[in-house]
């Protein structure tokens, strides 16, 4: 398994649940750090394939429990909607979804060619410029070593309107 069909994977599980704050922040430019550990199961990369990644300095985010920090614009018609994220692939339901003040909970449901999963986020907001959220995460996929059960804490803050290099809804 290749590095990019790894990010892409664990993205694809994370972003979907930090995208369900899009109603309650403000547009502009997002400075969000995952931090992610696995209970069972996880990305898997043959012991060799890893061994060279290493060697060359490659660091995996999000893996290991490291936390991965990445920058968002957020546009102004994100900011705006309170909808149903999911991977890009139609594949994923957020069901459940409560708003009481400043927080939020919702459960996730997942089926699709990464696999099936379940879980649940809860997120609290101190203002519309900051949030933390934490999830639950479990399921199967064969890019994860079958079962799978993972835990992430996500925290973001907003830097400004200005974008800046990062492209209107856009992730660097």
């Amino acid at each position: 398994m290749n590095k990019t069909l790894i990010l892409g994977v664990t993205a694809a599980m994370l972003l979907p649940l930090a995208a369900s704050a899009a109603g309650h922040r403000k547009p502009g430019l997002w400075d969000t750090t995952v931090q992610m550990n696995f209970t069972k199961g996880g990305p898997q990369i043959p012991p060799d394939q890893l061994a060279k990644m290493q060697q060359m300095g490659i660091k995996l985010p999000m893996m290991g429990g490291e936390p991965h920090t990445f920058k968002h614009c957020v546009t102004p018609e994100e900011a705006a909607k309170d909808d149903h994220p999911d991977t890009g692939n139609g594949d994923c339901q957020m069901q459940n979804q409560k708003w009481s003040g400043d927080s939020f909970s919702a459960d996730m449901i997942c089926h699709g060619r990464q696999g099936d999963m379940h879980g649940n986020i809860k997120a609290s907001f101190s203002n519309d410029s900051t949030y933390t959220a934490t999830t639950h995460m479990e399921g199967t996929s064969p890019h994860m070593g079958g079962d799978f059960a993972m835990e992430s804490q996500i925290s973001a803050k907003w830097l400004g309107a200005d974008c800046g290099s990062v492209p209107a809804g856009g992730m660097r």
